[in-house]
């Protein structure tokens, strides 16, 4: 045993301080460390640390092979409860230097048996590894418990964090479990740094509402250390595990709250006589966008919109198109030649001609290009932690901040967090635990409104900078600069203690609290300021007064867990577990909002310096949750599994006689592989367990907090209509809404059927699943009221759903030669969900949800090719001739999209050869038809990974199989589809319908030049009778998109220092490494345009990091 050092002591006397009120005495042994943990991938035998010197030494050498005889590189070969310990070079073979011989060395790799050999002379020693054919003796993390990994028979998906990040700097929990695991669909709802509330989904929709016509994916419950917690809030180094419960039989002892799932997340925790370690890893990254879109040059937008709208350009001062291509010319050829012409400014490209005296706009530069520069993101990551025979603890800071790719420091995230962890043995059978975790994350942000909306509505032509008036130039840059930021902070300390009682041989007791308190404060100065537009008139910015918003937010939840579970076997063949327990969580939400107008000091701006309007409003809610719950496990010799859930549900959403709800599940699975009829193929099979799962889970997130109460609320409201006086106010009570006291529960039933496998050595291991989940009773508007009632109809049960699918797990991992490692993995998922009841809507309009639809669908028309010349009478009255089908509202004419004609009589007797949307119903849907799907199909996360002489490289694919998606915008069109004369035009919307001439006269009138073009004729102002915008403009298949896509979401290359090299510094492990998140995105959609959140805001940004860790 290595004696203690004077910094060990140190640190205990420290660490002593902090357990005193467990009353815990530290062991005199408490500094005697254990054997460190395997580092995989180094040329040579590397030794883990040296015995203290001896008068003589003894070399033991080996070689580590497995029953083929191949040898094992990177297996652990240590000597029990010392530090001493090395790993097996490229052949396999190890070197170590012991006190003493006979001598017991500890071998162990993935996949394999560990073994304990014991070696009683230097000769060169052989050992032979078995296959761990039941390798998943793995502990998998449950509801309130742990399971083998072989002994699951629900649908359960599980991932070590370290080994999803491995080298990865990625500082947000969602993003890095993102393509991860089969069925959790994580996508962002924007690209702002640190904008939280990522679109988390287990399995697709849950349940549906009829007001925005769509389905509704709810949030699994997260638990972290098994109570409700904020994702964005913790730091993935933190995270052990992630599991994830998916089918009803692993989620029902959640109960209520599981409805869409559960995510459960385990944080770190020393291991028993552990030495203390301190790890420190640090990494910073440079910003850039990686997708914006682009508008066509001047070159290209003014002979269009000249040939659109004529020679005067309405969208400005009335600028002559014909002299601005010419003063255009010059500026591009000889640029000295302005001056002659009219007042050029050289700076910012302007020309005031002489000629009319108007504003000519002639230096041309990317919008983006302007608005956007690199940013930098950088984490700091520290760690301590350490363990005795009887005490354990933990310490955790990290820090976060990233400053966005936006021009003026106006896009900022930074997050902080602090984790401590103690637990101690306080006696042989009852330990106690306690953690405190704070996290605080500070957002600095610009709305929608500022820049990036502009951006598609500015044209590229509108300089930075001042007019010749001295007026600043309105331009998304300028948007920028003058906009103030929206900050937030959010506080969140949290709580937990726990307390392990285990009084009889096999039975466990587990008592749990946890305090949260979520604190947000935000708060928001608009002020004003003066710009000049294209028109060159001057306006405020924005419209109105200047005001200062103040708004806090508090939730605070406490949560009780009690709960005891006992194990024991019979025979030696039946194993039985039983575990039950008591629930309790209630908590509080509170909201506080006020608005100060007329600010009198517009750089300190407070509620008293207001000197207009004053408003403030505010709101409380709370709920709780009372639940009893019980698991019964068996096995029999491990082969057959049988679990029961039940949990016994109350929540105070629901009226009281419909408060309470029992929902159970159970699962069987059978362990193949250990039955003798298999012993054949035990080389090639090493397990396989089919399983079956069913049971029910209740939902209480479609139910309001007082839904079943005749609530009234409170209202400011303006006295103009009592004296005409706009400066009055007063507070009214609004009348109650309409209520119903006998709704309850939905009911989600899942029936899930499952495989797990692992194949040829345990180098190919997978599992396949089927289910379909139904859910019951779904609460929504049951029927339509009278507008003159001015109340809506209250929730009721009224409808049902089911969502099919289905997911794919696959991983391979081997060697190519002795030097080389690599692995493949592949997650595949998909599904589909259908409304298949529903009490209103009755007739089924296509404006609301209705019984049959199937969630996404879009309604469209089949687009049939260009009107021609050849479809008309005559071209002066432009009459079509019989047959040809003509568009309900519009006057066709050559260049608009023609659509199939699929029904006639939809909308009345009349209706012959007239595309329409009938009565826009299912049944009389006129010309409409299904054309696609926005649903997400075919998700799927690739990860690749390679290792050689200490150098590791990992790539991340992500995407979507497919999708579809329809946008009129101006991203697809040529034009916005209003305005017309303000905007500007995108790269990739200038193949639109062209005739050969438009002269009456010519016998080329009005004759496609290009028939094959994409988009229709863009001649006409958007209020012309035979404009035709809103007619070419319909939903259509022709410009319907494919958003499927593939993302290299990550590319890491990490390089860990050989272990010899570090004993001679004291360092236990040193990694450099470099990471690329977002490298490329494959997709048809045009330039511009995210497909993950299919927008074309704030763009995605690419992220290139370079970063080290080390440990002592």
């Amino acid at each position: 045993m290595k004696k203690k050092s004077c910094r060990s002591k140190h640190y205990w006397f420290l660490f002593a301080l902090t357990v005193l009120f467990l009353s815990v005495g530290y062991p005199a042994s408490a500094a005697s460390p254990t054997h460190e943990s395997n580092v995989r991938g180094n040329n040579e035998s590397e030794s883990v640390a040296p015995l203290p010197q001896q008068s003589k030494k003894h070399t033991v050498k080996g070689v580590v092979m497995d029953k083929t005889k191949e040898t094992v590189i990177g297996a652990s070969v240590i000597i029990p409860n010392t530090t001493v310990g090395c790993i097996t070079n490229l052949d396999g073979e190890f070197t170590l230097e012991v006190d003493k011989l006979p001598v017991t060395l500890q071998v162990s790799y993935v996949g394999y048996k560990t073994m304990e050999v014991k070696v009683t002379d230097s000769n060169m020693v052989q050992i032979i590894m078995e296959d761990d054919s039941k390798q998943l003796e793995e502990v998998v993390v449950v509801g309130y418990g742990t399971q083998k990994k072989a002994n699951l028979s629900g649908s359960v998906s599980t991932v070590k964090m370290d080994e999803v990040l491995g080298s990865r700097p990625q500082p947000n929990t969602a993003a890095a479990l993102q393509g991860a695991i089969p069925g959790l669909t994580i996508s962002s709802g924007s690209n702002t740094p640190g904008q939280t509330g990522k679109n988390i989904q287990i399995r697709g929709s849950v349940t549906f509402s009829n007001k925005n016509n769509e389905t509704t994916a709810l949030s699994p419950l997260i638990l972290i250390d098994n109570v409700p917690g904020d994702i964005d809030a913790l730091n993935p180094e933190d995270i052990e595990s992630v599991t994830v419960l998916k089918d009803a039989s692993s989620a029902a002892i959640y109960g209520a709250r599981a409805a869409a799932g559960v995510i459960l997340i385990t944080t770190k925790r020393p291991n028993k006589e552990e030495k203390i370690t301190v790890s420190y890893n640090n990494n910073f990254g440079f910003v850039k966008a990686a997708n914006t879109p682009e508008q066509v040059g001047l070159e290209t937008f003014l002979p269009i919109y000249k040939e659109t709208l004529g020679n005067t350009y309405a969208g400005g001062n009335s600028q002559n198109i014909d002299s601005w291509m010419e003063y255009l010319n010059l500026y591009n050829t000889n640029r000295s030649a302005l001056s002659d012409l009219g007042t050029f400014y050289e700076d910012t490209g302007i020309l005031v001609a002489n000629a009319d005296n108007k504003r000519y706009y002639l230096k041309q530069e990317s919008l983006y290009d302007r608005m956007l520069e690199t940013g930098f993101s950088q984490t700091h990551n520290f760690t301590v932690s350490g363990a005795s025979e009887r005490v354990r603890f933990r310490m955790s800071g990290n820090r976060y901040t990233e400053n966005g790719p936006l021009q003026g420091d106006k896009d900022n995230y930074k997050r902080m967090t602090f984790n401590g962890m103690i637990s101690a043995d306080v006696t042989k059978w009852y330990t106690q635990e306690a953690t405190f975790n704070y996290s605080q994350q500070k957002r600095d942000f610009l709305n929608d409104e500022s820049g990036f909306l502009y951006s598609t509505r500015l044209h590229n032509f509108l300089p930075d900078g001042l007019d010749p008036n001295g007026n600043i130039i309105k331009t998304p840059l300028a948007i920028i600069q003058n906009s103030n930021a929206r900050h937030t902070t959010i506080d969140t300390p949290r709580f937990f203690l726990k307390s392990i009682v285990r009084p009889l041989k096999g039975l466990e007791a587990i008592f749990e609290y946890t305090y949260q308190k979520q604190a947000t404060d935000f708060n928001y100065y608009s002020g004003k300021w003066s710009a000049s537009d294209i028109q060159e008139g001057v306006s405020s910015m924005p419209s109105g007064e200047d005001y200062y918003i103040a708004r806090h937010f508090y939730n605070t939840r406490n949560a009780y867990n009690a709960y005891a579970t006992y194990k024991f076997n019979l025979l030696n063949e039946h194993n039985f577990s039983i575990m039950a327990g008591f629930s309790q969580e209630d908590y509080d939400y509170a909201y506080y909002n006020t608005r100060a107008e007329k600010q009198a000091l517009i750089d300190i701006p407070s509620m008293s310096g207001a000197q207009g309007k004053v408003t403030t409003n505010d709101e409380y809610q709370s709920y709780a949750i009372r639940s009893g719950f019980f698991r019964f496990n068996y096995d029999y010799q491990g082969r057959y599994l049988l679990e029961v859930n039940g949990r016994y549900d109350g929540s105070s959403k629901f009226p009281k006689n419909s408060r309470f709800a029992f929902f159970p599940s159970f699962s069987l699975a059978w362990n193949l592989a250990e039955e003798k009829f298999m012993e054949g193929t035990r080389n090639i099979i090493d397990q396989v367990k089919p399983r079956f799962s069913y049971g029910s889970i209740g939902n209480q997130n479609s139910a309001g907090y007082y839904d079943y109460l005749a609530t009234m609320g409170l209202k400011t409201q303006s006295t103009v209509w009592l004296n005409g006086n706009d400066n009055g106010y007063m507070t009214i009570i609004e009348a109650p809404g309409l209520i119903s006291s006998n709704f309850t529960w939905e009911t989600i039933t899942t029936t899930n059927v499952g495989v797990d496998f692992t194949l040829l050595n345990n180098r190919l291991t997978g599992s396949f699943e089927w289910y379909q989940r139904e859910t019951k009773d779904i609460l929504s508007q049951s029927v339509a009221l009278p507008a003159v009632l001015g109340a809506n109809a209250p929730n009721q049960n009224v409808g049902k759903m089911r969502t099919r699918g289905w997911e794919i797990q696959l991983a391979w991992r081997g060697n190519i030669g002795k030097k080389v490692g690599y692995n493949i993995g592949l997650n595949l998922w998909d599904y589909k969900s259908k409304i298949t009841s529903l009490n209103f809507n009755e007739d089924k309009s296509l404006a609301y949800l209705y019984e049959g639809k199937t969630a996404g669908e879009i309604w469209g028309y089949r687009y049939d090719g260009f009107y021609t010349v050849d479809d008309f009478e005559d071209t002066k009255t432009w009459k079509l001739k019989e047959g040809v089908p003509t568009l309900q509202g519009y006057s066709p004419r050559p260049g608009d999209y023609k659509f199939k004609n699929l029904r006639d009589g939809d909308y009345n007797a009349d209706d012959v050869n007239n595309i329409n949307n009938g009565n826009n119903t299912v049944s009389k849907p006129g010309d409409m038809e299904v054309i696609g799907n926005t649903t997400p199909r075919f998700q799927y996360g690739i990860n690749l990974g390679a290792n050689y002489a200490g150098f590791d490289l990992n790539i991340m694919l992500q995407g979507v199989g497919k999708r579809d998606y329809f946008s009129n915008g101006q991203l697809f069109y040529t034009f916005m589809p209003t305005d017309v004369a303000f905007s500007p035009i995108f790269k990739g919307t200038t193949d639109y319908w062209t005739p050969m001439s438009t002269d009456p006269e010519d016998p080329n009138y009005m004759v496609a030049a290009n028939p094959n073009a994409k988009l229709p004729r863009i001649w006409g102002s958007s209020t012309s009778a035979v404009a035709n915008q809103g007619s070419n403009r319909r939903t259509n298949d022709h410009i319907l998109s494919s958003a499927a896509y593939m993302r290299i979401k990550n590319v890491t290359l990490s390089y860990s220092f050989p272990k010899q090299w570090l004993n001679k510094i004291q360092v236990s492990q040193l990694r450099l490494f470099v990471s690329a998140e977002n490298l490329a995105t494959f997709t048809s959609l045009p330039t511009g345009i995210d497909p993950e959140t299919l927008s074309w805001g704030y763009p995605l940004y690419r992220t290139v990091s370079f970063g080290a860790n080390i440990s002592f």
